[in-house]
């Protein structure tokens, strides 16, 4: 008798600890519904095609149909402040967007105003103002357009570079290639920012290249940190190199071209070690020729023929 007594309470016991275990789900109900943007930001090219950016309503199935209203702003932008009808047009009929279903997409559809004077890059807010059955807004109600100039006057030396670094301590055997990317300087408009030179990426510093149109070269200032080797670590800085792989100078300029196809071609760029273990070693002095990603070389693998001679 005790021992059907024992086997009754233990399972009455397993089956209060089956029920108290079931999951409780989390039931979506009307409190829930929310409108809001899909994504933050992003990028529109001046002389590129008009662009979507959706905005959701979340609601249950049978929900009344729903409006929702926006406006365009532009806040603390400043003179970065883009203008509509001048930097850009709005595509749809209204600012006003439709979900007949109740719930779904819908798309603000705004297209990019190409001209050819620069002006820099500008924005534009897109906030999310009102919607006709009062649903709540969810996180994402302000959405940023950054509209991208492409009247940069440097804009032929601004993108990627397939790089190929001639050694001076070693022609031949110590040669690298890189990749390197030239950007605009968003606080200078005189100046490229030069990121990948010897591998740097951890993480790559930008180098500030102050150019002169009139004569197409740059100056980088002896010592610009490029960040941390990616092979050997330690920080590494550029200096004005020497043609037996050393630094000649440590307070003169690096000074480069810029070629009308595009490319640039840097010579005398010494990489040093400024910290860690290795601070002091000098890694290598260079030539270094730098070609558009995608585009030919207009030098033969591609050194020029005067310092071919240097190399064999």
């Amino acid at each position: 008798m005790k021992k059907t007594i024992n086997q009754i309470i233990f399972i009455f016991a397993a089956v209060v600890l089956l029920v108290s275990c079931e999951p409780e789900y989390i039931m979506f109900d009307s409190s829930k519904n929310f409108v809001a943007f899909t994504g933050k930001s992003v990028d529109m090219p001046e002389p590129g095609s008009m662009i979507g950016i959706p905005v959701l309503v979340t609601a249950l199935p049978g929900s009344p149909a729903a409006t929702v209203t926006f406006e365009f702003s532009t806040g603390d932008l400043g003179d970065k402040a883009a203008v509509e009808g001048t930097d850009y047009t709005l595509v749809n009929d209204s600012k006003t967007l439709s979900f007949p279903d109740g719930y779904g997409y819908d798309t603000i559809w705004v297209r990019p105003v190409d001209n050819d004077e620069f002006t820099g890059n500008k924005a534009f807010y897109i906030e999310l103002v009102s919607n006709s059955v009062d649903y709540q807004f969810g996180l994402n109600t302000l959405f940023t357009v950054n509209l991208i100039d492409d009247e940069h006057p440097l804009k032929e030396w601004i993108g990627n570079y397939d790089v190929y670094a001639y050694s001076y301590g070693s022609p031949g055997a110590w040669d690298e290639q890189w990749t390197c990317v030239s950007s605009a300087d968003p606080e200078d408009v005189n100046n490229l920012l030069l990121t990948g030179i010897g591998g740097s990426s951890y993480p790559g510093v930008p180098v500030v290249a102050k150019v002169d149109v009139e004569t197409m070269t740059f100056t980088i200032t002896g010592g610009s940190e490029i960040g941390n080797h990616s092979a050997y670590g330690g920080p590494v800085a550029i200096f004005f190199g020497d043609e037996a792989g050393g630094v000649a100078s440590e307070s003169d300029p690096v000074v480069g071209e810029l070629r009308e196809d595009g490319s640039i071609h840097i010579d005398h760029l010494a990489l040093k070690f400024v910290g860690g273990v290795n601070t002091g070693y000098v890694w290598d002095s260079f030539d270094t020729e730098w070609t558009r990603t995608g585009k030919k070389s207009l030098v033969e693998k591609p050194v020029a023929e005067e310092k071919a001679a240097r190399f064999k």
